[in-house]
């Protein structure tokens, strides 16, 4: 196989090695994100709580009535956020399955490559080898 070939298949791997690294990142951040839209979640539930726990009296009562519907509100939008950020993990992880696919996929092309090329070589060497031989050999009739 040519040099120019595995030249070639070494910028490939380069070039997966990169996507799959940026894939890494992205991951890492769509887990950020999701982390920190369950967090949200947690602290919208556990206001609720609070604010049922400290509610007093009639008019504490009453204004906890009127307050409810608006944190059932931002509940509700976080667990929007949370099921977005759930599907946005899962697409980036997939991305990153195969982004690490591809990658391997390169590195395992370039060691066919480079074997197909070490054996090309070897047979080369071993022919000069013998016709060497063939011809320090005297000739006998």
């Amino acid at each position: 196989m040519s040099s120019a070939r595995i030249r070639s298949l070494h910028a490939l791997i380069r070039l997966r090695k990169k996507e799959a690294d940026e894939a890494r990142a992205g991951m890492a951040r769509a887990l950020a994100a999701e982390n920190a839209a369950l967090t949200e979640l947690e602290r919208q539930l556990t206001q609720i709580e609070l604010e049922r726990d400290e509610a007093e009296g009639d008019a504490g009562r009453e204004s906890f009535r009127l307050w409810l519907p608006v944190a059932q509100e931002n509940v509700a939008q976080a667990e929007q956020m949370v099921l977005k950020t759930r599907h946005d993990s899962i697409r980036v992880r997939e991305e990153l399955i195969q982004a690490n696919a591809a990658y391997k996929a390169a590195q395992t092309l370039l060691e066919k490559r480079e074997e197909e090329a070490r054996v090309l070589l070897a047979r080369r060497e071993q022919a000069e080898l013998d016709d060497l031989s063939r011809r320090a050999r005297p000739f006998f009739q």
